[in-house]
């Protein structure tokens, strides 16, 4: 008896089947109707191994594991895809999906409009020197200006590009906020004028603060993990990041975008603090502003503690350095009054601890090291004291098993609510890379290796729970495994291959030699990437690495993935990375 059926779904997970069965799971599309931009969309697919493939019309390749690939060409405003199977006695399933691209709204020639108002886009607040700007686009050729209710009206804008294919003119126009000037939350309107009686209107999204008498304010910073964010840009992994801070500090803020505060660090230097980290303090509150006291430097067996009296919690960031070999953090709001560093012998892993007064209230400590591998470090208050923690490199008791009595962090990416890449035979990341993870936690365990699982099941854990887990263990490495995948619109037979990722220079050694231990398994180079914004690549407590085993979007990739022996070897070339890196670098 013969079987047929159509599988659309996403995340499935793979599905037996008999022999004379004939399916199609459609991965990719997502949907039988999609709205488009971009020229052309990935296909992915699967079948019968035994059966064959069609893409509007044409025979494509099916692969051993029955995945199927290919691309669509988007020509013209709506396009229809049509994929097919056949099996050997003729038999056939099809699917067909419907392309729409977006129509702009079109204007004729000589109205008077406004098209969208873009910025600004967001709530925000503003003092004395800073610059509001306000974007549109409309009717090329006009001369458009924009109002701030109760502030200004008829602040003049300049048009940035002459008419496009939309026919839309882009503007620009910018008001230097000056101390008389005071609003809450006004509003932000453009005109256009379109004769002596009227004018073409439109208000932008965000409303506009202008405080004198209550900026710069203080904030205090709480709940887990807190960050600081160079700027307001963003990605999928969300901003980029000065870097983390504890509880309990306290910063300057002087103004706001939307859900983020403004931070002064340095003399013209700032930051942005996510508002779910912040707590505003009363009007007046005074200033965070210290002095820097007597700096300590103590050891034991295993590291080495910096310790130096600040008298308040003030903002702080760190980088790493690598020639030479060193530790810099930052302490903002804060002058030197540092007289004294007091080295002792048992700080054997410290070469050097410096001072420098880089700017106003912006202090600098650089921490020279002993070794030449960053082993970790963490940064947190005792009390009014900043504490210093630096790793020494850890001793090899065993040459032949150089990860004993260490502790490994094994992270399995993604998990439920977040699939991550798809494979064309409906096999999903997460599910992936805890198939990885426990065989190299089997692998570990069977050396007699401590390790540590950021989840051992399917289930959700959030980035700050895993963190917690990982630093809390005190482990002294960490391999956060994934499985890459391509755009909707990349074409998937042409990429492949394997990657490793690192945040800070003194990690980048974990990274290189696990990127050379993956290439041996025959994966294609994707290079290693370095200033990576992952949650896990940012604790400095420990080298981490971020693994992106091979390209799930491709078939040949998926194919070695889905292989119980190829994932053995996978394993087995990680944990000879994480030996070559201790026997090179360990004491």
């Amino acid at each position: 008896m013969k079987s047929f059926f159509i599988i659309f779904l996403i995340a499935l997970p793979l599905l037996s089947q008999t022999k004379d069965s004939l399916f199609l799971r459609i991965v990719l599309p997502e949907k039988d109707t999609l709205k488009y931009s971009a020229s052309r969309h990935r296909i992915a697919a699967s079948t019968n191994h035994s059966s064959k493939a069609f893409i509007n019309y044409k025979e494509v390749r099916v692969y051993p594991s029955g995945a199927f690939v290919g691309m669509h060409v988007l020509g013209s405003d709506t396009s229809t895809l049509h994929i097919a199977v056949m099996n050997a006695d003729g038999d056939s399933l099809t699917k067909d999906f419907v392309f729409l691209k977006p129509v702009p709204k079109l204007y004729p020639d000589g109205e008077i409009y406004i098209d969208n108002v873009s910025s600004p886009s967001e709530d925000m607040w503003l003092t004395a020197g800073d610059i509001l700007e306000v974007r549109m686009r409309g009717t090329p050729g006009q001369q458009p200006v924009f109002d701030i209710d109760g502030v200004e009206s008829g602040i003049p804008m300049r048009e940035l590009t002459s008419k496009n294919g939309n026919g839309l003119g882009s503007y620009v126009g910018q008001f230097k906020v000056t101390a008389a000037d005071q609003c809450i939350d006004a509003a932000v309107q453009v005109r256009i004028k379109k004769s002596f009686f009227s004018s073409e209107e439109s208000t932008a999204k965000g409303k506009v603060s202008f405080i004198q008498d209550s900026l710069p304010r203080v904030v205090e910073i709480t709940g887990k993990r807190p960050f600081l964010n160079a700027g307001l840009g963003s990605d999928r992994l969300g901003g980029a990041k000065l870097g983390f801070l504890v509880e309990g500090v306290r910063a300057i803020v002087t103004g706001k975008v939307g859900s983020q505060f403004r931070v002064k660090l340095g003399e013209g230097m700032e930051a942005w603090l996510p508002q779910e980290y912040a707590l505003l303090q009363p009007v007046n509150t005074l200033l965070p502003s210290i002095l820097t006291g007597s700096v300590s430097i103590n050891g034991d067996d295993s590291e080495d503690v910096i310790r130096i009296g600040i008298g308040q919690k003030v903002p702080y960031t760190s980088e790493q350095l690598t020639d030479p070999m060193a530790i810099v953090v930052n302490l903002f709001g804060a002058t030197s009054n540092t007289n004294w560093i007091t080295h002792h012998l048992s700080a054997a892993g410290i070469k050097l601890v410096k001072s420098t007064q880089v700017g106003d209230e912006h202090f600098q400590l650089t921490i020279l090291l002993n070794h030449q591998q960053h082993w970790g470090y963490d940064i947190a208050y005792e009390g009014s004291t900043l504490r210093i923690r630096v790793r020494r490199p850890p001793v090899v008791v065993d040459t032949m098993k150089p990860l004993s009595k260490m502790t490994i962090a094994i992270d399995a990416g993604h998990g439920i609510g977040s699939e991550g890449a798809k494979g064309a035979t409906g096999v999903v990341e997460k599910d992936m890379t805890l198939a990885l993870a426990k065989e190299l936690n089997a692998q570990l365990k069977a050396l007699g290796i401590s390790t540590v699982m950021t989840r051992e099941t399917d289930e959700n854990v959030t980035m700050t729970d895993r963190a917690d887990k990982i630093i809390n263990a005190g482990v002294h490495l960490l391999v956060s495994i994934h499985c890459n995948s391509i755009g909707e619109s990349s074409d998937p037979e042409q990429v492949k291959g394997t990657s490793a990722y690192y945040r800070y220079p003194g990690f980048k050694t974990l990274s290189d030699i696990m990127y050379k231990q993956m290439l041996s398994l025959g994966l294609a180079e994707w290079g290693v990437t370095g200033n990576f914004n992952f949650s896990l690549s940012g604790p400095t407590q420990f080298p981490n690495v971020l693994v992106e085993t091979a390209f799930l979007s491709n078939p040949d990739d998926e194919m070695k993935l889905l292989d119980e022996n190829f994932r053995t070897q996978v394993a087995a070339k990680i944990i000879g990375g994480l030996e070559e890196f201790v026997k090179l670098y360990a004491r």
